[in-house]
């Protein structure tokens, strides 16, 4: 008969086994980040390839999750960890998601769009420059995000998790100081770039978020699988 101990083991081997292969989506997401950072520099020459690049990550990143869930169901995972377990990667796959997103409207705007009023460049240009700021907080994240899920210790997962913390309130002030810059020119601004603006600084803090609360799940299911 197996004893519980080698039961208990199997089981943290199992859960830590997914954790090693969600590092994968920290590497993608840096990948992705650094795209947008170059598209973010508006070379109408390089847009397509850009937006292409970071659509061809977010597919990595669907072929990967369906395969960690696979694992996930059909593994050595024990069964009230599952939930847990597939809203970590949903979580993980989320953030290319995304990028992908923020992708594709800085391609519309720039490639598509003929942007005509000088207040409204300005103002762009200037969200643009805050927009780069948020990424590279967002690429910071995705590194100590990546700490986690390589951690065995629950000590260190803390202080990750208040960096992570940290990183997460600047982005979120930045946000707000530019949704403040963004209303205070409304009535300068087609509609067209308030919105496209307004919307993708909501989803780059969203990118900040979901690092934030990716880190919680993971010491959630380190705390129920170590008990």
């Amino acid at each position: 008969m197996v004893n519980n101990g080698y039961l208990k083991r199997l089981m943290v081997v199992g859960e830590k086994n997914v954790m090693n292969q969600l590092v994968e989506f920290t590497d993608l997401g840096i990948k992705a980040s650094e795209y947008l950072e170059e598209m973010l520099l508006i070379d109408l020459s390089k847009m397509n390839e850009l937006n292409d690049k970071i659509r061809d990550i977010e597919k990595k990143g669907d072929d990967l999750t369906l395969q960690i869930k696979y694992d996930i169901t059909s593994g050595a995972i024990s069964s009230n960890m599952m939930d847990n377990l597939i809203a970590l990667v949903d979580l993980c796959d989320d953030i290319l998601d995304k990028s992908y997103f923020i992708s594709r409207e800085l391609r519309r705007m720039n490639y598509d769009y003929k942007l005509e009023s000088k207040t409204a460049y300005t103002v762009m240009k200037a969200g643009y420059r805050t927009f780069k700021e948020m990424i590279g907080r967002n690429k910071v994240a995705l590194g100590l995000v990546r700490e986690i899920l390589e951690s065995t210790d629950t000590k260190s997962m803390k202080d990750i998790r208040l960096k992570i913390e940290v990183l997460e309130e600047e982005v979120d002030e930045m946000k707000d100081d530019l949704i403040d810059e963004i209303y205070r020119n409304a009535g300068d601004l087609p509609y067209i770039v308030f919105s496209h603006l307004r919307d993708l600084v909501h989803k780059i803090d969203d990118m900040l978020d979901d690092c934030e609360d990716i880190s919680d799940l993971v010491q959630t299911i380190t705390l129920s699988v170590t008990k």
